[in-house]
């Protein structure tokens, strides 16, 4: 009936409702693995289109958070003076998105690195960037989206800059051995992860490892288990967004709607994670249904940071409802240049 409902569908549509709940928690190298994987399984089948043409466009919003990601990874190594690290940064961006004004912001900050590179050449050792030169290669971890190498800890930082801030602020703190556990898990070794998770644990942030562990065992197939970690995190620590938001995705790929939308309007009212709450759900009225719901939510969210998510699931709603004309306007007004 419309393109929310086929994304929580089962094979090989299930790839991608799993894509959709990692862009939700932020996680967007993930996202696009789980999409390319989903792709690949299209590519080989017949008659669905539709689906192929959703993958390719949720692959490239992903490349797009990627991208912005990590333009403001590069401008904040620029303000530290690490004009190296800055450039693979932008480069990485550049090789992400064709978004012209991403790119044309990224090829600026890159001209700023070369001129302030060049006016300190000569102190800059000829072994290159400090930081990197110093970490062994068992410390130093490639995205294989690129041909850039970064120490642990630098990748990590990359990482953890998609969370909410309050929580980055914590998951900062949490040390190497939590760190090598986190980008495991980004690389879908659950359970190395959950091992190296296990191993971190001294009982101290327990509503974080409850999230974690939660998370891990989710993507092992232990709903169940999942849940109740979830819940526990909740418990410990109420104002934890991840874990509420865990939950609410957790439910929602569990079909589990009207569960899923009593807790999203909690977490509205809490003021948790404001725009991803109010963007998820108008998702699960679609999946209910209630289209008009949705609509409504979705045109909302139009003057607020979410605008762009929100536009193009509103586009997606008008067209699927044959309002062409509103459809055309939206395309127009928000999404101009996007290729809908």
């Amino acid at each position: 009936m419309n393109i929310l409902k086929k994304l929580f569908s089962k094979n090989p549509a299930d790839l991608m409702a799993r894509g959709e709940r990692l862009l939700g928690e932020g996680h967007f190298y993930e996202a696009r693995c789980a999409y390319e994987d989903a792709r690949q399984l299209l590519m080989d089948s017949s008659g669905r289109e539709d689906l192929l043409a959703a993958c390719e466009k949720q692959i490239k919003n992903a490349n797009r958070s990627l991208a912005e990601l990590n333009i403001g990874e590069a401008e904040s190594a620029l303000e530290r003076g690490l004009h190296d690290k800055a450039l693979d940064h932008l480069e990485l961006a550049k090789s992400l998105t064709d978004d012209a004004a991403l790119r044309e912001k990224a090829e600026k900050l890159a001209a700023l690195c070369r001129d302030n590179s060049a006016d300190v050449t000569e102190n800059v050792p000829t072994s290159g960037c400090s930081s990197c030169s110093s970490c062994t290669p068992e410390e130093q971890v490639t995205d294989e989206s690129s041909d850039v190498t970064m120490p642990l800890m630098e990748y990590y930082e990359l990482l953890i800059q998609q969370l909410p801030r309050e929580m980055y602020e914590r998951y900062s703190d949490l040390g190497e051995k939590f760190a090598d556990m986190y980008v495991v898990a980004s690389g879908n070794r659950h359970g190395d992860a959950l091992k190296l998770l296990e191993e971190w644990y001294n009982g101290s942030s327990h509503d974080i490892y409850c999230y974690e562990k939660g998370m891990i065992l989710f993507r092992l197939g232990q709903a169940d288990e999942a849940e109740a970690c979830l819940r526990e995190a909740m418990g410990a620590n109420d104002a934890n967004s991840l874990a509420h938001l865990g939950l609410a995705l957790m439910l929602i790929e569990g079909k589990r709607l009207h569960e899923a939308g009593q807790q999203l309007e909690a977490m509205i009212s809490a003021g948790l994670l404001a725009e991803q709450s109010r963007l998820l759900r108008a998702d699960v009225h679609l999946l209910d249904g209630d289209i008009d719901r949705a609509i409504d939510m979705y045109s909302g969210l139009l003057n607020t940071p979410a605008v762009r998510t929100a536009a193009e699931r509103l586009h997606d709603v008008l067209v699927q409802c044959g309002r062409s004309n509103d459809a055309a306007y939206i395309l127009k007004r928000y999404l101009g240049g996007c290729g809908h």
